[in-house]
Order: structure tokens, then C-alpha cells, then sequence
């Protein structure tokens, strides 16, 4: 890490740093001969101290106004964790509440809190665990939307989450397009550690033979694992067990999405979520099983140095009105 300065021109004035070793002072002493003074080396001393100290104030006063600073650099961080990609179902379904609460009326029902709300809830505390992951935000209904880029800046990550709660969703839900808009995310990024995309919505999907084509080629090129978290709504069909024998069911577009999902080369899982507790369970596991070595650049932001500089001047100046203070005006002979 190198010094750079901004106004290079104000250091040729350092020369005038010499003035005060080489000026005489102008107090004069009436004595009749001064080699009949007694030597006094504490004198001779601080005369050369406060000839330094001058000389230094003005050499700091002058570094200051060049405006020395560090540049910006990147520093190379390893940790254990992951690149994650959040991708948050934002359809009109997502505003409801879970399908394994009992409600007996509407007016109970609006009490409960929403499936979005609790996704969003968990996810910050997920990412308030997991400060050396890299995340990026996608919400999705009928397209994705891309809300932040892969980053380590957890207050940002926390900022994003939040602001998934903006408005109210679509009817729409196209997982195809959200998973494709993830998983390009990782395109052109250094491979540092293990990959994630975190799908969490409550709808399946029937996607066309080049929709799944290109999905799967994606997620092998790029090498990133898909985990879905599988929030249930009321009646919702239960997908885990048809899909386990990969049978395709055009009547439940969740299970057709979850035998789909299961015949990817690359590592799948999925987590059936039908209450908040259930959800907080699968990003526990989640969080337990995505925890591997990982590298990341992190930026360091360009560093002042004038504020040093006017601080030694300060100091020495504040030395120099002392001893102007404490010295004696009148000679006593």
C-alpha cells in the first residue's frame, strides 16, 4: 500500500522547513561579555528542540494541505460459508397466511401473519447468522426482479430483504424464469466456494422441455446446488412423496416442479414448510449443511491521511505556545 497526494504542487514549498534552523533569534541580552556566561546545555538543547519542532510543524502543515491518502484496495478474506442467492416468491398467494394454521373465519385469518412476512423474518435472521456468505436478492411472480447483486455487505443484503415487502404481488408465478434469473447470477463469477439457490415460494410450475433444459445446464455449468423451501398452502398436495418415485402429475404443477427437480444432476433438496415453525426448521438445516470454505475480495475504501497531518500540527503548535508561555521576557543578571 502506497501514499498518494492529490495537490502535489504544495509540496515544493517544503523548503521553507529550513527556515527556522537556520533564522538567529532576534532577542538580544545585554550582558558585557558573553563568554563570561555560565554554559547552559539545557538551554542549548531546547533551542534545538523548539528549532525542530517549528521545522516539523511546518512540513505537517504542508502534508496536510497536499491531501495525502491511501487508496482504495481489495483485501482478500477467507471464511466459511457460501454464495447464496435468495430467491423470494412475491405472488399474490405469498400474502396469505400458512396453510397448516387453523383459522375458522376470514377475520382470523387476517390476524395470522403472511407467508412473505415470515420468509422475510426468517431470512434476516439467516443472514444476521451467516455474516461470511455472499447473497444476492431476486423476487419473482410473473418475472424476476432483481434486487441486489451478489455481496458480503450484510447491512445491504438486510436493507434488500426489507424491502421485498414493497407493495402486493401478482397472480402470476413463473418459477422458471426465477430460477434461470438466479443462476445467471453466478455467469462470470470467480468460483470461490459452494453455491446456492434458495428458492422459497408456495407454487409449482409446469415448465417447457427448453425451459428445463436450460435450467439444468445452467445449474451444472455454473455448479450451484438449488434447495427448495416448499411453503404449503391449505390443501396443498403433499409433493414429497410422489416425487420421490419422480412421477409426474399435471394436476399438482408442485409435484411435476418437484419430480423435475429431482431428476437434476446437480444437488437438490427440498423442504416441505407448512407453518412458521416448520419454515424457521428448513433455514436451520439449510444454514447447517451450507458451511464450506469460501474467498472473497472486500473493497477498502479510500483512507484520509490530511486529518493525521493537522493533527501533528496541532500538537506541535500546542508545544510551541506552551514554552512561549512559560518563558521569561526580562533577563535577571
Amino acid at each position: 500500500m502506497h501514499l498518494e497526494i492529490d495537490h502535489a504542487w504544495v509540496l515544493l514549498l517544503l523548503p521553507l522547513c529550513l527556515v527556522p534552523l537556520l533564522a538567529r533569534p532576534n532577542a538580544t541580552i545585554r550582558y558585557p561579555a558573553l563568554m563570561l556566561m555560565p554554559e547552559d546545555r539545557v538551554s542549548d538543547s531546547l533551542e534545538v528542540a523548539l528549532r525542530l519542532i517549528s521545522a516539523g510543524l511546518i512540513a505537517s502543515l504542508l502534508l496536510g494541505l497536499s491531501g495525502p491518502f491511501l487508496p482504495a484496495s481489495q483485501v482478500e478474506r477467507i471464511g466459511e460459508g457460501a454464495q447464496i442467492v435468495l430467491l423470494l416468491d412475491r405472488s399474490r398467494s405469498m400474502d396469505q397466511p400458512f396453510g397448516g394454521q387453523p383459522f375458522d373465519n376470514l377475520l382470523e385469518a387476517r390476524n395470522f401473519e403472511s407467508k412473505g412476512a415470515v420468509a422475510r423474518r426468517v431470512l434476516s435472521q439467516f443472514v444476521a447468522a451467516r455474516r461470511s456468505d455472499q447473497y444476492a436478492l431476486l423476487v419473482f411472480s410473473a418475472q424476476p426482479i432483481q434486487v441486489l447483486p451478489l455481496t458480503d455487505k450484510t447491512d445491504a443484503i438486510q436493507a434488500a430483504i426489507t424491502a421485498g415487502n414493497v407493495g402486493r404481488g401478482l397472480t402470476d408465478t413463473d418459477v422458471g424464469s426465477g430460477i434461470i434469473a438466479a443462476t445467471k447470477l453466478f455467469d462470470e463469477q470467480p468460483y470461490t466456494g459452494s453455491r446456492l439457490a434458495l428458492l422459497i415460494s408456495d407454487g409449482g410450475a409446469r415448465l417447457d422441455l427448453a425451459t428445463r433444459e436450460h435450467i439444468a445446464g445452467l445449474l451444472q455449468r455454473n455448479r450451484v446446488a438449488l434447495y427448495w423451501i416448499y411453503i404449503s398452502s391449505r390443501n396443498s398436495p403433499d409433493i414429497g412423496a410422489a416425487a420421490a418415485r419422480r412421477e409426474w402429475d399435471e394436476t399438482a404443477p408442485a409435484r411435476t416442479l418437484h419430480a423435475f427437480f429431482n431428476t437434476l444432476e446437480t444437488p437438490y433438496r427440498m423442504f416441505d414448510a407448512e407453518d412458521p415453525d416448520a419454515l424457521a426448521t428448513a433455514i436451520a438445516e439449510v444454514n447447517r449443511l451450507q458451511s464450506l470454505p469460501i474467498r472473497s475480495l472486500d473493497l477498502v475504501p479510500r483512507r484520509d491521511v490530511a486529518r493525521l497531518c493537522f493533527a501533528v500540527s496541532l500538537a506541535l503548535l500546542s508545544a510551541l505556545l506552551l514554552v512561549e508561555l512559560l518563558g521569561k521576557r526580562r533577563w535577571a543578571g
